[in-house]
């Protein structure tokens, strides 16, 4: 029996804070739709990836990119194979010293107990803003 997609996305960002990119990635589905739907690709993190190994760059990118001080989720909203992530998010852009502060919604879909897509939304003009310095 597959876990619940709840518990799937939490153990995720169990993973995520702790700093675990294997177990992380070892929660995806090998075929991942990771991100998608963003113009900007000269930012890393924009970037629409497929598979476990392009995800694996996605989080590549964060780590070298931003210094977390917060990254705090604060509801997980389940409905089905559907997991929405309310967070909170505060950061420094090493390559800009520029601060962000945001609230964003993770979306994940799971099926068979790893998580086949995941869409992220938030103020995109202003995180790119911030990255681009």
């Amino acid at each position: 029996m597959s876990p619940q997609p709840v518990d799937v996305v939490k153990a995720l960002f169990q993973d995520f804070g702790q700093g675990n990119l294997q177990g992380l990635l070892g929660r995806l589905s090998d075929d991942v739709d990771w991100g998608g739907d963003k113009f900007d690709t000269d930012v890393p993190t924009h970037v629409a990836r497929r598979g476990r190994a392009e995800a694996a760059k996605f989080f590549e990118a964060v780590v070298k990119e931003q210094d977390f001080q917060k990254f705090e989720p604060r509801q997980f909203l389940a409905n089905g194979d559907d997991v929405a992530v309310l967070v909170r998010e505060e950061f420094q852009f090493r390559r800009t010293g520029t601060k962000v502060s945001l609230d964003v919604i993770h979306y994940f879909t799971v099926s068979g107990g790893r998580v086949t897509r995941y869409r992220s939304y938030y103020d995109t003009s202003r995180y790119t803003a911030a990255y681009r310095g």
